[in-house]
């Protein structure tokens, strides 16, 4: 989980320089594009490599494929509901809502997912959440806020709100239908999934929107070292291993755990804006940062008691 954030928290740079060249729908139909053909390569290369297969019984093979895939003859209700909520309408919604908005305030009303995600594992998983988590959640989400205090642009609307609304019920959701499908599919079958219906309705939202002005908006893009590298990172890294590496982690633990490490994404962007942007880092981010950093690990400390 922690690995998973802190690549998103990296992403931010590189969204930032591939948008100077092209416009959102752009960049993600390419990014989800191309990381579907990484994940292509990943299922085809590692199948056809053989690794000892230390479990195998008796009179069976002793080599297993190095990757595991199949999606056959295995229940599609649940992951089509994680590929529906995370990429698709997530990121519609999170797109939308800065435009009605402001960067600043669509951070702080993100910063909710985690305790979305406490209200609907109780609602949806029926697990037993301890105080200790509702009180961190709370505390992770008035932690993004306190960072962006004194932030340029504070701009709100109602329509704003609704549609970033949507991408925090969208991005809770991800973690309850990554643990319900993860009974039937493994991390990069879940991610394969994701992305392959992802890139379909990314691919036709850019083209109507782009229509007309293909050579300018697509076409001239890869032509730019700044957008073919910041791809390169959102596809690879932000998409494909970032992706793998939450449904990894959200199968072994609760929902309300998993949901809680998302407000790391701030603290990494803003350590990687300052390192590598050269931005102001203010005493509010540095409060902000570290009562983030302090509730995601005070929530997932082993404790058996303080359950609600």
């Amino acid at each position: 989980m922690i690995c998973g954030n802190t690549i998103f928290g990296f992403s931010f740079i590189f969204s930032k320089m591939a948008l100077q060249i092209t416009v959102p729908s752009v960049l993600i139909a390419v990014r989800f594009l191309t990381a579907f053909v990484v994940l292509n390569l990943i299922v085809l290369i590692g199948r056809r490599i053989r690794i000892p297969d230390r479990t195998a019984k008796a009179g069976a093979s002793r080599t297993r494929p190095l990757v595991e895939f199949s999606l056959k003859g295995k229940p599609l209700r649940y992951v089509l509901l994680l590929a529906l909520f995370q990429p698709i309408l997530y990121f519609l919604c999170e797109s939308y809502g800065i435009v009605y908005t402001s960067a600043a305030f669509a951070g702080t009303i993100i910063a909710v997912i985690p305790i979305a995600g406490i209200v609907f594992d109780v609602l949806i998983m029926h697990s037993k959440v301890r105080r200790r988590q509702v009180i961190c959640a709370v505390l992770s989400a008035a932690g993004v806020t306190i960072t962006t205090i004194g932030a340029e642009g504070m701009r709100s609307s109602v329509l704003g709100l609704l549609i970033l609304l949507g991408a925090v019920t969208s991005g809770a959701l991800f973690y309850v239908f990554s643990k319900k499908s993860g009974d039937h599919y493994n991390p990069l079958e879940q991610t394969y999934v994701m992305f392959a219906l992802g890139s379909i309705v990314y691919i036709v939202f850019a083209l109507v929107q782009c229509r007309g002005q293909y050579h300018e908006l697509i076409f001239s893009a890869f032509g730019e070292p700044a957008f073919v590298g910041g791809v390169l990172y959102l596809a690879v890294l932000s998409s494909v291993a970032a992706f793998i590496a939450l449904n990894y982690g959200t199968v072994r633990v609760t929902v309300s755990e998993a949901s809680i490490f998302a407000n790391l994404t701030t603290v990494i962007s803003i350590v990687a804006g300052v390192v590598f942007l050269h931005e102001n880092f203010s005493l509010f981010q540095v409060i902000g940062a570290a009562i983030i950093i302090g509730s995601v690990y005070f929530a997932n400390r082993p404790d058996k008691g303080d359950v609600l």
